[in-house]
């Protein structure tokens, strides 16, 4: 990604720790308008920052300036829940731990009045969509399965371009990028599947743009209850998939 490209975008980053604190330093070098999200004052990010306020402030959100960054000091999820009531964020980057799309999803249909639950019957339907050897964590109770071409332990090389033939850190060839993995995998199993593209910013953040989430936010308020959903982020070498089923309250 080029610098012009997050010139006066509005950047959200959940959460302050490590990968939080580069993409708050990337995306104010780049021009971005940049909302970080973490409960901790004193975290990493807020070395970074221009201003911090503490609990949820929309305004102040929705009117940082290009090339600043301000930190809030609150829950990522809710805070980014409402901000998203508001207006759509040109980028998120997930620097929370867990899957941020999910519980956003989650949390978004439970304000609806829905009742939300995690795991579906088609899990084990899409476990088997994916190549052997590339499923690194699967939880039916959660709902939530994680793949990934580096092994258990590893470390990925950063930067890193995700060469589409093989794992640049550890040589192991693809069986094709992992976003397209789980596109497929997801397909037909539920009523309706998302996984968001995970971009590189300068081959070391990961984040998705706001305007796919909305989407699928948008796609999912037209369905009739009861149905399924898998909600997922992917770049090419990882991902991260949800799948929740949605009923009204008894």
């Amino acid at each position: 990604m080029e610098a012009e490209d997050l010139r006066n975008k509005l950047v959200v980053v959940a959460g302050g720790g490590y990968f939080g604190t580069k993409a708050v330093r990337l995306a104010k070098d780049m021009g971005g308008r940049v909302v970080a999200i973490d409960s901790r004052v004193d975290c990493e990010a807020s070395k970074f920052v221009d201003r911090i306020v503490k609990g949820e402030d929309l305004h102040g959100a929705l009117n940082v300036r290009a090339g600043s960054a301000t930190l809030f000091l609150c829950d990522a999820v809710e805070f980014l829940s409402h901000i998203m009531k508001a207006t759509v964020p040109d980028y998120i980057v997930p620097s929370v731990p867990g899957h941020l799309a999910g519980k956003l999803v989650k949390n978004w249909l439970e304000r609806e009045g829905f009742v939300v639950e995690c795991g579906s019957e088609a899990m084990r339907s899409v476990v088997e969509g994916i190549p052997e050897g590339l499923v690194v964590h699967q939880d039916e109770g959660m709902g939530i399965i994680i793949t990934s071409y580096m092994q258990e332990g590893g470390q990925c090389k950063v930067p890193c371009d995700q060469p589409l033939d093989r794992c640049k850190t550890t040589g192991r060839p693809k069986s094709g990028p992992m976003y397209r993995i789980l596109t497929y995998a997801t397909r037909d199993k539920v009523i309706l599947s998302r996984i968001l593209f995970s971009h590189n910013l300068r081959g070391e953040v990961g984040f998705f743009e706001g305007s796919e989430l909305m989407s699928f936010l948008l796609d999912v308020k037209r369905l009739k209850v009861p149905y399924s959903i898998a909600i997922g982020t992917a770049c090419g070498c990882h991902g991260i998939v949800n799948l929740f089923s949605i009923r009204t309250p008894s």
